[in-house]
């Protein structure tokens, strides 16, 4: 009878230890820009407050339970349907957030002032991108979800993909020694960034140099430097970068392809052949073109 207890009792024991190395070993630790978070497992229930960390998990086939519903591009809309809104990029629904019972909440960065509060009603990590820091930032982020959700080879085929396609890029910007200006307009107001702003990507991985005006001087803004039509004409750039602000926020649509119709613009366009492109960024660039 001593026996069989002896057997029994180290049977659980063994089960016990057994158990308790299974569960280290599905256990994991994310560092993110806010910090540290403990995850005892793969996060199950997925709620994500942004379209780029969206993009990614849609890229490595992790599918959230909540995203906002607003200002969806094309490629993800489908996520208006399979997915409870959140409330928009800027102002989280945390009623709604709550009630969707989230293992982890990834968030991003509009919604920094705000973490605390995600904090206090599930894990709460960081998909955050540093001004002039784009393409190292997004790696990380990548690298991070990749961890969490134990899709670290997705993500690395990912990177490599993305990798190849920014060497695509910046090899022709190269071969044809072109310059660029990248602007954003807000209203009828036009900024420019260059290297070290968030839009650095362009000059860092892209590979253009920066155009400038010798002759008009910019404006200081907290928002990029303003700048006018003069200042385009002046500088003379072989390739114009647009972000549409209003309408990358749900605003007015076109103000930018009307703003940017104007003389100065035309004036430039016959001296040299140009490119013009209209795009909306947003903080993950798993597509990248030229």
């Amino acid at each position: 009878m001593s026996q069989s207890f002896g057997f029994v009792k180290r049977l659980a024991l063994t089960l016990t230890a057994s158990l308790a190395l299974a569960a280290q070993a599905s256990a994991v630790t994310i560092q993110h820009f806010k910090g540290t978070s403990e995850f005892d497992d793969t996060p199950k229930r997925v709620v994500v407050l942004g379209n780029g960390s969206l993009d990614v998990l849609d890229r490595i086939g992790v599918k959230p339970v909540g995203a906002p519903h607003s200002l969806l591009p094309e490629y993800l809309a489908d996520y208006n349907q399979t997915t409870g809104n959140t409330g928009s990029v800027g102002e989280p629904d945390f009623e709604a957030i709550f009630t969707l019972k989230p293992d982890v909440i990834i968030a991003e960065n509009r919604m920094l002032r705000v973490y605390d509060d995600l904090n206090q009603i599930a894990p709460t990590v960081m998909f955050y991108v540093d001004n002039g820091q784009y393409w190292q930032d997004a790696q990380k982020n990548w690298r991070m979800l990749g961890k969490l959700f134990d899709k670290q080879s997705e993500v690395e085929a990912l990177i490599a993909e993305t990798q190849q396609q920014l060497d695509n890029a910046s090899s022709k910007v190269a071969k044809q020694k072109l310059n660029a200006l990248m602007l954003m307009n807000n209203g009828s107001n036009v900024a420019m960034f260059n290297k070290g702003s968030r839009f650095s990507i362009v000059f860092d991985d892209f590979g253009f140099a920066e155009s400038s005006s010798k002759k008009v001087a910019p404006i200081e803004g907290s928002h990029g430097n303003l700048i006018s039509f003069e200042y385009v004409a002046d500088a003379q750039p072989e390739v114009i970068f647009i972000l549409d602000r209003e309408q990358a926020i749900g605003g007015s649509v076109g103000k930018a392809k009307e703003l940017f119709n104007n003389p100065l613009v035309a004036q430039r366009q016959q001296r040299k052949t140009t490119r013009l492109s209209i795009s909306i960024q947003t903080h993950g660039i798993s597509r990248v073109a030229v």
